[in-house]
């Protein structure tokens, strides 16, 4: 995918065909039915764009600040991507958005450089390994214990299912 990235439509035609693409304006489809319930108006003027220097920005959070301060950025980040329709790739959005959590330009762009998302593409990779991840959506689940090995899953569960990990997880 080019640095600017594709159009959302023109994506899904390409990846999933006619019929994909035949149901992205639906107002009444699942995505955007679901996404109301939880207050997401999607926006379908956005284009599929590369992640790695915003999910850059997220682990440095992570590292720095916290999870909790990594979790409100990633929030920002699915706004500004999936209601304003923002280029989350564009290095001057992303400077904007981190900039509210404190990190200064000159630190976003180094984070942001090539070397620094080899480092932090490597890392999650072997995380990844190391768990087991193999799609998306993925879950790990702490134990309350705090020395018991996290549950991890993958894949889109039916809540029955997310909610017995859970279980399982506050009973260790």
């Amino acid at each position: 995918m080019s640095e600017e990235g594709e159009p959302m439509l023109e994506h899904l035609s390409k990846k999933y065909g006619p019929l994909a693409a035949q149901g992205f304006n639906d107002p009444n489809s699942s995505l955007r039915v679901m996404g109301r319930k939880v207050g997401i108006e999607f926006n379908n003027d956005r284009k599929i764009v590369n992640t790695k220097r915003a999910h850059a920005l997220v682990e440095y959070l992570k590292q720095e600040q916290g999870n909790d301060v990594a979790n409100q950025f990633m929030e920002d980040l699915y706004k500004l991507y999936f209601e304003d329709a923002k280029d989350i790739n564009d290095e001057s959005v992303l400077v904007e958005a981190v900039g509210k959590y404190g990190v200064e330009s000159g630190q976003a762009h180094r984070v942001m450089a090539p070397d620094y998302l080899k480092e932090i593409s490597e890392k999650d990779r072997q995380n990844k390994l190391k768990y087991g991840v193999s799609g998306v959506p993925f879950f790990m689940i702490h134990p309350n214990d705090g020395k018991s090995r996290p549950v991890a899953f993958s894949g889109a569960y039916p809540v029955k299912v997310i909610a017995e990990q859970l279980e399982e997880a506050a009973d260790v």
